[in-house]
């Protein structure tokens, strides 16, 4: 494979995660896969967020390539993937959040795993791991764990991770995606990359950090901080912690 055929293209939307970013930049830099670009879209923050995200970026020695689109307007998630999808040349695809981290291997792995599948099935498109979740500070609090993929329960649950690496082709296939949604951005993701033919395949190893805080879109991170707190330990099921797509607010 040709290292413009090996090229793996990240998208980071940000709203307001100035606090986080830079750690979600830094290990893509820590990645033990190139080429790698990075496709930052800083959605209208009013913190610090774009100082944070340029000197993310200026650190950055091992990136192929960077582009940062900071937005005038908030657009959303699902608003700043697709002003960010004209500028992604990669074979390979990830949405990473801007308040989360993958560790070195991910992408490596994830491509090795995710070819392996294809070879057995075609139409597997994208791969999903398990993950470490941590806390404000980077402290891992406990693991979370997704489902084996299965196309029904997309229908009931939304269970495949943002960053959940993909083949780019069928991302671009799909949008543009309805900006309207605010909540559950990824389940509206997969839905429409699932409705064209192409299935997911599960990597049952945590191998990024989802972070837990108190302003997580989802609100899973008040609910998960609760109940460590409480002392309720142990494994986590995502999907029933993860709304579906809905337009609210």
């Amino acid at each position: 494979m040709t290292a413009s055929a090996n090229l793996l293209s990240v998208v980071i939307p940000n709203h307001n995660y100035g606090r986080f970013v830079g750690a979600a930049i830094a290990s893509l830099d820590a990645q033990t896969h190139r080429p790698i670009e990075v496709i930052v879209v800083d959605d209208a923050s009013t913190d610090d967020s774009v100082a944070q995200i340029e000197q993310a970026l200026a650190g950055a020695k091992n990136l192929a390539g960077t582009k940062f689109l900071a937005l005038a307007e908030n657009v959303g998630k699902l608003g700043a993937l697709n002003r960010a999808l004209e500028h992604v040349k990669g074979h390979y695809f990830i949405i990473l959040d801007s308040d989360d981290v993958l560790k070195p291997e991910y992408v490596e792995r994830t491509i090795v795993e995710l070819e392996k599948a294809r070879t057995e099935d075609p139409s597997i498109a994208f791969l999903y791991t398990d993950c470490m979740l941590i806390n404000a500070a980077g402290e891992e609090l406990d693991r979370g764990k997704s489902a084996a993929w299965d196309p029904a329960l997309l229908e009931r649950y939304s269970f495949v991770p943002e960053p959940a690496l993909c083949l780019a082709a069928p991302v671009l296939e799909a949008a543009p995606y309805d900006e309207a949604i605010r909540k559950g951005t990824k389940h509206h993701k997969w839905k429409k990359i699932v409705a064209n033919g192409w299935n997911g395949r599960h990597l049952a190893e945590p191998l990024f950090c989802y972070r837990m805080h108190d302003a997580n879109l989802s609100g899973i991170g008040k609910r998960v901080t609760a109940e460590v707190e409480s002392g309720i330990g142990g494994e986590r099921i995502l999907s029933g912690y993860w709304p579906l797509q809905t337009t609210e607010r």
